[in-house]
């Protein structure tokens, strides 16, 4: 009997760990939290408004100043206003253009309400100084743009130039070979020119004849150093062409000077490209 009387008692007590508890914890909380957030909203959507009449009600001087101040410049002239009035009694209608012909102006000449603390002309002054700024830096920034570009293509030409240096020098050596293997199926056993012909390669000497040379080259100069490379391909090729009617670029020997002229381009490597 006292155990059935127990289990009576636990079934009569509420389980705060059962399904049911939960449910009800969980629907009267959030509802708990939105009406405190709903509360809130209201109270600071009351309070702008009591602001907002506050405000319309009690404007700062300025603020109604411009306000009617934009009014009055915003509605067109009556007969109150003694100007137009004058206008009306000489046969004057509203919008009509001023002068006989009707092509004057039509609507009064705008205010230009001055709203800062300077002097008289100070705003103007003002004015031409930022005008002068923009003007000076468009005309810094052309110049910029203008100084890169002349860079950009200073350095293409140095560029283009080095490359046609290299294409020269190379078109140099490949002429000395030729000529100097031209020159000797010939029976020539010297060049018409020193630079014709390759410079022959450095003999292996002792220390002391090695700088004995080394002295002597110091003292005289190379044959031919002082003419460019371009004008010595010029004149090297017109020999072969001459002479032996071989073209460098066409790296053939041709039979005539009726072989040349129907099957070479032209005297120039520009003329091969």
């Amino acid at each position: 009997m006292q155990m059935q009387s127990v289990g009576i008692m636990a079934d009569d007590e509420d389980d705060y760990m059962s399904d049911s508890f939960l449910v009800e914890t969980k629907t009267t909380t959030p509802g708990l939290v939105w009406g405190k957030h709903n509360h809130k909203k209201q109270q600071e959507a009351k309070h702008k408004a009591i602001n907002e009449q506050h405000r319309a009600k009690f404007k700062p001087v300025k603020e109604r100043e411009q306000e009617n101040r934009l009014k009055g410049l915003g509605s067109a002239l009556s007969s109150q206003n003694k100007g137009f009035a004058l206008l009306e009694k000489m046969g004057y209608k509203q919008g009509m253009g001023m002068g006989k012909k009707e092509s004057g102006r039509s609507e009064p000449i705008p205010v230009e309400i001055k709203t800062g603390r300077g002097g008289l002309g100070r705003e103007t002054e003002i004015k031409d100084q930022q005008e002068r700024r923009r003007l000076q830096y468009q005309q810094a920034v052309k110049h910029r743009a203008a100084r890169e570009l002349e860079y950009r293509q200073d350095f293409m030409q140095r560029m283009s130039n080095k490359f046609s240096d290299k294409e020269t020098e190379k078109d140099l050596d490949k002429s000395q070979k030729a000529c100097e293997h031209l020159d000797r199926l010939q029976g020539v056993e010297e060049p018409v020119e020193p630079w014709y012909w390759p410079k022959p390669p450095a003999e292996v000497l002792e220390e002391d004849e090695e700088e004995e040379e080394e002295e002597e080259e110091e003292e005289k100069e190379e044959p031919g150093s002082q003419i460019p490379a371009a004008e010595k391909l010029a004149h090297l090729t017109s020999y072969l062409r001459r002479r032996h009617r071989y073209c460098i670029w066409c790296g053939t020997s041709f039979d005539d000077n009726k072989d040349f002229e129907d099957n070479c381009p032209g005297e120039t490597a520009e003329d091969h490209r």
